[in-house]
C-alpha cells in the first residue's frame, strides 16, 4: 500500500469513529467571553488594504489603497506590511491588538519572527514622531499594542464618493454584460 492509501485510511476510520459518537458537547461560555471571542475574531479579519476606506488620525489622512499617508500637504509612502498593521491598530478603535491578531490578520496566520512585527511597529512610531498631533502606539507588556490618535475619523468624502463611483462603475459593467449575453442569445437563435 502507498503512503497515500494508508493515510486515506486512517482518516477514514477517524471521521467513521466521529460520527459514530455523535456531536461533542459544547463547554458553557459566560456571555462577557463570547463578546471577547467577538471582538478578537473582528480584530483579527484579513486586511485587505484595496478594500479599506481612506480615514484620517489627526492632522494625518491614511489611503490604505495606496500605502500613503498624508501630512499637511507632504506624503510618505509606507510599505504595504507597515500599512497593513496600522489599518489593523485603527480598526480595533483604542482596544488592544495581541500579536498573534497581527499575525493572523496582516500576515494570514503565517508564522513569522517577532523581528518583523517589532520592524513594523518601529517604523509606524517613526511616522507617528513626524506628528505631533497624529497617533502614537502603546506597548502593553505580554498583552499586546494599542493605537491611540489625537482623533479617528470616517472615510473622507472623497474615500466615499470613490467608492460610490466604483460602484457604479461595476453596476454598469454588468448592465453591459447582460446585454451582450441577450445580444448573443438572440443572434444565436436566428
Amino acid at each position: 500500500m502507498s503512503v497515500d492509501t494508508i493515510a486515506y485510511a486512517q482518516a477514514r476510520r477517524g471521521r467513521q469513529a466521529a460520527e459514530t459518537q455523535g456531536p461533542l458537547p459544547l463547554p458553557f461560555i459566560a456571555s462577557s467571553l463570547m463578546t471577547d471571542k467577538i471582538g478578537i475574531a473582528s480584530a483579527s479579519a484579513p486586511v485587505r488594504l484595496a478594500r479599506e476606506p481612506d480615514f484620517r488620525l489627526g492632522a494625518m489622512t491614511i489611503r490604505p489603497s495606496l500605502c500613503e499617508v498624508s501630512i499637511r500637504g507632504g506624503r510618505e509612502r509606507l510599505q504595504p506590511r507597515v500599512m497593513q498593521v496600522l489599518v489593523a491598530l485603527a480598526r480595533a478603535e483604542d482596544r488592544v491588538v495581541s500579536r498573534d491578531a497581527l499575525i493572523e490578520s496582516c500576515w494570514g496566520g503565517r508564522i513569522v519572527g517577532e523581528d518583523a512585527i517589532n520592524r513594523c511597529i518601529g517604523r509606524l512610531r517613526r511616522l507617528a514622531e513626524t506628528c505631533e498631533d497624529g497617533f502614537s502606539i502603546e506597548t502593553l507588556a505580554r498583552v499586546g499594542y494599542r493605537l491611540t490618535a489625537a482623533q479617528v475619523c470616517e472615510p473622507s468624502p472623497v474615500a466615499a464618493s470613490t467608492a460610490s463611483a466604483s460602484g457604479l462603475r461595476g453596476a454598469f459593467a454588468l448592465v453591459v454584460a447582460a446585454l451582450a449575453i441577450g445580444a448573443g442569445a438572440v443572434l444565436a437563435s436566428r
